[in-house]
C-alpha cells in the first residue's frame, strides 16, 4: 500500500492540472498561496483511490491530529482503521503541504520545512499509531510568465516581486527551470539523510489577470 500511496500522490501532483477547471487553479493562485486548494482537492482525490482500491477502513483525513498532541496537526494523514471503525488503528502517512506564490529563493519556507519534519518526526517517535508512517513533503512552487504591472492591489504576491524573482516564458524555459531546481537543492542540507530532488516541471494552470502561470510540484519522501 505505501508504493501505491507514492505513486499516485506523485501522479496526482503532476497532473494537478486536471483537477481544476480551466483557469481555476490559475485564479485561485493570484489572491493567495495555494497550498490549501491544492491539498484539499488531492486529498479527496487520493481519498477515492484508496478507498476504491484497499476498501472504506482507509481515510485520507485533512487536518489530523492525534489525541495525545491535539494542537498538533499535519495536513494530510493516511489512516487505518480499526474494523468497528471508531478508532485509529494505525496511520500509514503523514504528508505536510507548503507553497511558494513567486518563484524566487527565500528562507521561511527552509524554516517551515525544518518544522514539518521535526513534528511528524515527533508523532513518529512518540505516537504508537504513527510509529510505521512514511513522511512526505510537498512544496508547490508558483511561477508566471513575467512581472506583473496591472493589477497591483488584487495580486497578493504583486508586493513580493523583485529583481530576484525568476520568470517562466513557457513550460519548457530551461533558464526557469534550472533556477527553480537552485532553490530546491536548499532543502537536501536540511536534513540528516540523503533524499532525492526532481527536475523541477514547470505545469500550465492557466491564465488569470492577463499572466500565464504554472506550478512546479516538489515531493520529498518518503522519509523514515
Amino acid at each position: 500500500m505505501k508504493d501505491f500511496i507514492k505513486e499516485r500522490l506523485q501522479s496526482l501532483l503532476e497532473n494537478l492540472d486536471n483537477l481544476f477547471q480551466e483557469n481555476e487553479l490559475a485564479y485561485l493562485s493570484s489572491h493567495c498561496k495555494n497550498e490549501l486548494q491544492i491539498r484539499d482537492r488531492i486529498a479527496w482525490e487520493l481519498h477515492k483511490e484508496i478507498t476504491k482500491e484497499y476498501g472504506d477502513l482507509y481515510v485520507v483525513r485533512r487536518e489530523w491530529a492525534p489525541e495525545e498532541k491535539n494542537k498538533s496537526r499535519v495536513d494530510l494523514a493516511i489512516i487505518e482503521m480499526t474494523a468497528d471503525k471508531k478508532s485509529v488503528q494505525k496511520v500509514i502517512a503523514l504528508i505536510e503541504f507548503k507553497a511558494q506564490s513567486i518563484a524566487r529563493r527565500e528562507k521561511w519556507y527552509r524554516d517551515e520545512f525544518s518544522r514539518d519534519i521535526t513534528k511528524m518526526r515527533g508523532f513518529k517517535r512518540d505516537i504508537k499509531v504513527c510509529k510505521d508512517a512514511d513522511l512526505y513533503f510537498v512544496f508547490l512552487e508558483t511561477g508566471q510568465d513575467r512581472k506583473a504591472e496591472e493589477y497591483n492591489s488584487i495580486l497578493a504576491y504583486s508586493l513580493y516581486q523583485n529583481s530576484k524573482c525568476a520568470y517562466c516564458n513557457n513550460g519548457q524555459d530551461k533558464e526557469y527551470l534550472v533556477a527553480v531546481k537552485s532553490y530546491w537543492k536548499d532543502f537536501k542540507c536540511l536534513l540528516e539523510e540523503p533524499v532525492f530532488i526532481q527536475n523541477p516541471r514547470a505545469i500550465y494552470i492557466g491564465e488569470a489577470f492577463g499572466y500565464q502561470q504554472y506550478v512546479s510540484p516538489l515531493l520529498i519522501g518518503p522519509l523514515k
